[in-house]
């Protein structure tokens, strides 16, 4: 089951001791950096003179192989600001180790709450444990500031009810670079959180900001998977658009779960989209949570 699966993930990376971990750093150029360690939501990062910003933080075990990583591309500086793009744990559960070192940890206003007090719903992508001290944000975002840092117009944009509830994602104007936080997942079946507030045509209309903001040339960190493009968005946009459509016209025919998963709507998509956490049959299951608001039993 997916959310076993997450959860069980997310637990054991929390409390196994640490082990070297490849951080793979991406140069972007403008001092904005990817780190990739296909172990969590990949990282962004800002360097330069007015110091260090990494977005999100992964796992507690990982994140001093990333503040490693980081200080070898800033002189050895210390992360002074972090924003996590959401509450999940890959993304939060390195915050500790920043925050004791210095760093201040902002994200949405929804997160900081939710961290505190994580759902434990089917499906959940919270972290399993209630969080305390050092790993809660203690700047709270509404989404739209602007931060000026390093030579770059840093622009944050909250999407409401999209992947969760509390998304934000990233655009440094001038570097034409945009952070996804958990809105791409590239190349993927996407994971929408549903007990934490995503929808999935929230989701849609997240990717479709970015759209509006990004062109031919801007690059993209993805929240999973590699870096990619304005296409990759709109490819994850098509295939969701298309995909809801088809298990929504089954709905409306008064099709049950099991009629429509042996419909096999996605069928054309799973070569392509198909991985191992969100499988074609559960985004399926996705869609028509969505659809109908029933919580469909797997098989």
């Amino acid at each position: 089951m997916f959310s076993f699966a997450l959860v069980a993930a997310a637990t054991t990376l929390a409390h196994q001791p640490a082990q070297e971990v490849f951080v793979e750093t991406e140069e972007l150029g403008d001092g904005v950096y990817a780190l990739i360690t296909g172990r969590g939501g990949n990282v962004g990062l800002s360097v330069g003179e007015d110091g260090v910003f990494m977005i999100d933080t992964q796992f507690a075990p990982i994140a001093p192989f990333l503040d490693r990583a980081q200080r070898a591309v800033s002189g050895d500086q210390p992360v002074q600001m972090v924003l996590n793009t959401h509450l999940h744990g890959d993304h939060v559960l390195g915050n500790a180790w920043f925050a004791e070192r210095g760093a201040v940890i902002m994200a949405h206003e929804s997160v900081r709450p939710a961290l505190i007090n994580p759902v434990t719903a089917n499906l959940t992508g919270a972290t399993p444990d209630p969080l305390s001290g050092d790993f809660l944000p203690i700047v709270n975002l509404s989404g739209g500031e602007t931060l000026t840092l390093n030579g770059q117009t840093i622009r944050l944009y909250h999407e409401p009810d999209a992947h969760t509830a509390g998304d934000i994602w990233v655009h440094f104007v001038e570097a034409d670079i945009i952070h996804t936080g958990d809105l791409l997942f590239s190349g993927w079946f996407p994971y929408i959180d549903l007990d934490n507030g995503g929808t999935v045509n929230g989701f849609i209309a997240a990717m479709q900001s970015m759209v509006d903001v990004a062109g031919p040339d801007t690059q993209v960190i993805a929240g999973h998977g590699p870096m990619s493009t304005e296409a990759d968005l709109e490819a994850s946009i098509a295939m969701l658009t298309e995909g809801r459509a088809r298990v929504a016209a089954l709905v409306e025919a008064g099709h049950s779960y099991g009629e429509v998963l042996a419909a096999e709507p996605l069928a054309d998509f799973h070569e392509d989209w198909n991985w191992r956490f969100i499988t074609t049959e559960r985004m399926i299951w996705t869609f028509y949570r969505d659809i109908t608001g029933d919580i469909p039993q797997e098989n």
